[in-house]
């Protein structure tokens, strides 16, 4: 059974049903996201999609267009701002200026683990007044918080040490890249849609990516090696709604789709969480690649690298959110290491 199928029957299970009053006959709300529908992110929110209507005996949809075609990812933030579609996948990464303190969650640091990370960013983004006020800026409100899961790189020959390195061509999003570069590695701009590409053609060695996402993306079919970082998450990632769209809805409507959407957010926390473990085995078993990890020394040179990244960041952004968001890691974490995952306690 493939890690999408597995993540697919997690879901079904893992989304509660709700209860939800009837909203205006036939209505559709529209979805776009850049990704694929193989993928734990395509699967999850074709589930939440089926999850809406069902609540609402079919009077609530959502039309979701997969591989951007609806919005291109570097325009959805403005075409859902803009009503071109009622949602959208935003990666903050895309809209360095207009989202620059969200993207406190990409910063190299805190815990890896999917469940830590979707939980601070979902209470940074509901409570901190600099990252609402951004949101709202762009008339879209965050309504489901992703994530990566844990930054990796894939590449064409093996990277074991960071002296590795030097030299290689790497497409990875700031602020990652800012630490790559501190060992020499030349940094590429390519789209994380054209990485099978720019692998196959030799335009990059390396690409900065995530394990759930290396089966969908067929990135195993170009390079083989894969190398473990312990270095964060990309986190200012996630589902936003046009405000004008979620204010035309009831206020039980209203209520109802955050609900749906905090579960969904969970849920696909959790999936993420077990297809990583699932997808390794098949990655290394089915299709030939090669895992390789970091010494101690290099992990821990790789962390003090990571220091650059804060600096930038604060150059530009609000110290309170740093502050919050470490702190809620900390929390998190804490939580996590007490009590294990939610869906796992008695």
């Amino acid at each position: 059974m493939t890690a999408a199928v597995i993540a697919g029957l997690t879901l079904a299970s893992a989304l509660p049903a709700l209860a939800v009053p009837a909203a205006a006959a036939g209505q559709t709300l529209t979805y776009s996201d850049y990704g694929t529908e193989r993928g734990v992110q395509g699967i999850a929110l074709t589930k939440f999609a089926e999850q809406l209507q069902d609540m609402t005996d079919g009077d609530l949809k959502l039309r979701i267009t997969f591989g951007g075609a609806l919005i291109a990812l570097r325009d959805v933030l403005r075409g859902v701002g803009d009503g071109v579609a009622d949602m959208g996948t935003v990666v903050a990464v895309s809209t360095p200026i207009e989202l620059f303190n969200f993207r406190v969650g990409d910063l190299p640091m805190g815990s890896s683990d999917p469940w830590v990370g979707m939980k601070v960013m979902q209470e940074l983004a509901a409570t901190n007044e600099t990252i609402k006020r951004e949101f709202a800026a762009q008339n879209v409100r965050l309504i489901a918080n992703f994530t990566t899961t844990a930054v990796v790189l894939i590449c064409t020959e093996p990277v074991k040490t960071l002296a590795d390195l030097n030299g290689r061509k790497v497409r990875a999003n700031p602020p990652h890249s800012l630490a790559f570069e501190a060992f020499g590695a030349i940094p590429v701009s390519v789209a994380f849609t054209d990485v099978y590409q720019s692998l196959d053609r030799g335009l990059i060695d390396c690409a900065q990516t995530y394990i759930p996402a290396i089966i969908p993306f067929r990135h195993f079919e170009v390079a083989k090696h894969v190398t473990i970082l312990d270095f964060g998450q990309n986190l200012g990632f996630g589902a936003v709604m046009n405000e004008r769209s979620f204010q035309r809805l009831p206020a039980d409507r209203q209520a109802t789709l955050l609900k749906a959407a905090s579960d969904l957010a969970t849920a696909s926390a959790r999936l993420n969480v077990e297809t990583t473990a699932s997808a390794r085995t098949q990655l290394e078993a089915a299709y030939g690649v090669t895992f390789h990890a970091l010494s101690a020394d290099d992990h821990a040179r790789l962390l003090d690298a990571g220091k650059i990244t804060v600096d930038a960041f604060l150059d530009k952004g609000d110290p309170a959110v740093l502050e919050q968001f470490q702190a809620l890691q900390a929390t998190y974490q804490a939580e996590f290491e007490r009590e294990g995952y939610p869906w796992a306690r008695k």
